[in-house]
Formats: C-alpha cells, structure tokens, sequence
C-alpha cells in the first residue's frame, strides 16, 4: 500500500518537474569591469603671481671704469599655456613685474671719482618652458627674451636681453600650483654719452623667486 501510495505521488510530481525544466535559467550577474581613473595632466592655461630676490651686476666701461653690484625685491605676474604628452611639458611664459633692484659704486673717469648707479625698476620675460612632469611634479628648463627698464649713470632705457632658468613646480589640488624657480637675464652692452663722455653699461640680474599658479579647466582626476 505504502508503495502504491509513493508510485502516486511521484506521478504528480511529473508535470511540475517538466515546466520547471523549460522555464530559462537566471544567469550569474557578472562584475562591473572596473574603470580606470584618468591620469593628472598639466595641460591648460593658467596665470599666477610671484615674489623673490634679484641681484647682479653694471660692468661701465670707455670714458668711466667700474662695477656696480646691485640687489633688492621683487613682486609680479605671470601667464602661460602647458601642453603634455606622455611626461613632456611644452609650453610658454609671460611675465612682468615691480623691482627695485639697484646699487651705486665710485667709478673712476680719467682720474677723478664718479658715482656710477644702476637700478632695473621693471622686469619682463617672454619665454618658452620644457620639462618633464612626475604625476604632480613638474621638473622644468626656460629660455627667451628678456625686458627690463634699466637706468645707469646718464641713460634711462628700455632694454632688451636674452633670459634663461629653471624651476620645479607642484600642484596641489589639480587648479593651483606652488613653483620655485631662477631666471637669469642679460641685457647686454648698452653705449651712450653722457655729455662729451662715452659710457658703455651691461647689465645681469638673476632672480629667484617663488609663485602660485591657477590653471584653468585643470584635470579634476585623480592624480594617483
């Protein structure tokens, strides 16, 4: 009896066993592929302030001989593109700024003692920049013109020259950077009279400085 009984359930089970057979079976959900995060880059426009110290020298030659040294503050702008690739940094520099760079010595001019004093009451500098960049660290060389408003004993000009440096710089939060960098300029020989004298004047800053930069639409990414 009892078999019978089990011979009838397991018949009625039959056509439960088959439906569930041809219902399709759930697939495993798979893993979302994971997404790499996109890699820092220098690439924009940015502009900036900056600060430092400059000093040098006024060699005077012809009618007066001499050399002046000269030192003192200075405080100014700057504005600029980067373009990267891979770790290449490419790009170019304006800046422009306050100084008050200036001393005075005795110069001699065929006997007797003449004050020779120079000053650069402004500085400027066109330039291209190149380096290579660590993630956030940017190692970097320059190189261009040079601008300045130079006086001298008896001339006060705008020259022109050829600047050069390096610097580093470190990004903070992918719009602001802090950089640290020396620029030299050479403003080369300048020749001129002062009354029935000749003078020649060349004249060499170099300045270090320290700056801030903000980029504009700077990589939000991580940078790690």
């Amino acid at each position: 009896m009892f078999k019978k009984i089990l011979a009838a359930s397991a018949l009625s089970l039959l056509p439960t066993l088959a439906l569930a057979a041809d219902l399709p079976r759930r697939s495993m959900a798979m893993a979302p592929s994971p997404v790499a995060a996109p890699l820092f880059t220098w690439t924009g426009f940015y502009a900036g302030a900056n600060a430092g110290y400059g000093w040098g020298e006024t060699r005077f030659g012809r009618t007066y001989s001499g050399k002046t040294d000269v030192d003192g503050p200075t405080v100014g702008a700057q504005l600029g593109y980067n373009h990267q690739v891979g770790m290449v940094v490419m790009g170019v520099e304006g800046d422009l700024g306050w100084a008050n760079v200036k001393g005075a010595s005795t110069c001699t001019a065929g006997g007797p003692f003449f004050s020779c004093a120079s000053s650069a009451d402004w500085l400027g500098t066109a330039r291209a920049r190149a380096g290579l960049a660590a993630n956030n660290i940017l190692f970097y060389g320059t190189a261009g013109l040079a601008l300045g408003g130079i006086k001298t004993t008896g001339s006060s000009d705008v020259r022109t020259g050829w600047a050069a440096g390096a610097g580093v710089e470190y990004d903070v939060d992918s719009k602001w950077s802090v950089k640290a960098e020396y620029i030299h300029q050479d403003f080369g020989k300048n020749v001129y009279d002062v009354g029935a004298n000749s003078v020649s004047a060349r004249s060499t800053i170099g300045a270090a400085k320290i700056g801030v930069n903000y980029r504009f639409g700077g990589s939000s990414a991580s940078r790690f």
